[in-house]
């Protein structure tokens, strides 16, 4: 006989779903909201509090929330490239100025300088052991920095060089082309990319689904008849049927210099393919000063 718990619990059950997704769309708008101040670090919150609440994995429900996040994920990612740099907070209150991604280079005087992503601004650390790797004697070759403004610094309109002080330093994984395409055994699917180009390099925004430690590599496949260079994004470890969990990140390819591209300006187009689910395949171009 009936005696009401079976429906009691599935009454609560539901409730318990509808309180989780309003959970979830909560934290989606205050992303967006602290997204739009250019506070970047909520995306990252974000990301985190998203995939930490997962439900039973054999419910509909868990089915249901799984295509909700890629649907924030991708929401992210769009947002994320238009943030690589901001130099004018507008004043709102924070622990740093600005941000931005760079290129680590060295100024005559051989301490390292930033080279902006938004190919303009250069950026003269204050205190430049900021940047030190892990050895305490190298630096990074693509960066992704927050950082204040020197005493007697502040944003103007078209200066191109600012003294700042390095609040928070994070590196960005960087390689160079592959040369030798044949020798990679698997070409995993990607979820979704999105890509830049700056600095010589070219930055890849990816979402991945992974099971154990994950590489990528990047090869030319082909020079166009126009000023067109055909690469190839390649998930070539980590992936694989298994893969239940998601993993998004940055990476930076180093373009070539003994490409056969020959421009017709001082800039090409990378047109960048990857695999991604069942037969899609994935496009995208970026713009790339060249020869560098």
């Amino acid at each position: 006989m009936d005696n009401g718990r079976g429906r009691s619990a599935a009454i609560t059950e539901k409730n318990k779903n509808h309180l989780i997704l309003m959970q979830y769309l909560c934290f989606s708008c205050i992303y967006v909201l602290k997204l739009i101040k250019k506070r970047e670090s909520y995306r990252c919150a974000f990301l985190f509090v998203l995939y930490i609440c997962a439900p039973d994995k054999n419910t509909q429900y868990y089915r249901f929330m799984k295509k909700m996040k890629f649907v924030a994920l991708t929401l992210t990612l769009l947002m994320g490239i238009s943030l690589t740099s901001c130099f004018n907070s507008d004043g709102d209150d924070s622990s740093y100025d600005a941000y931005t991604f760079a290129t680590v280079s060295q100024s005559y005087l051989g301490s390292p300088i930033l080279i902006a992503d938004d190919g303009v601004t250069t950026l003269y650390p204050t205190n430049s052991s900021a940047l030190l790797l892990s050895d305490g004697v190298s630096y990074p070759q693509r960066v992704y920095v927050t950082f204040k403004y020197a005493e007697g610094e502040s944003y103007q309109e078209n200066k191109t060089s600012y003294n700042v002080t390095i609040v928070n330093a994070s590196v960005i994984y960087t390689k160079n082309f592959n040369t030798q395409p044949d020798t990679l055994a698997n070409d995993y699917s990607v979820t979704s990319i999105e890509a830049w180009g700056a600095n010589k390099y070219i930055n890849i925004y990816f979402n991945v689904n992974y099971s154990s430690n994950i590489d990528f590599d990047m090869y030319e496949k082909e020079v166009g008849n126009d000023d067109t260079l055909y690469v190839k994004f390649n998930y070539s470890k980590g992936g694989g049927d298994s893969s239940s969990s998601y993993y998004t990140n940055y990476i930076s390819f180093k373009l070539p210099t003994d490409t056969d591209v020959e421009p017709k300006n001082d800039s090409i187009w990378v047109k960048i393919f990857a695999k991604g689910s069942g037969s899609q395949v994935i496009e995208k171009n970026v713009r790339l000063r060249y020869p560098y």
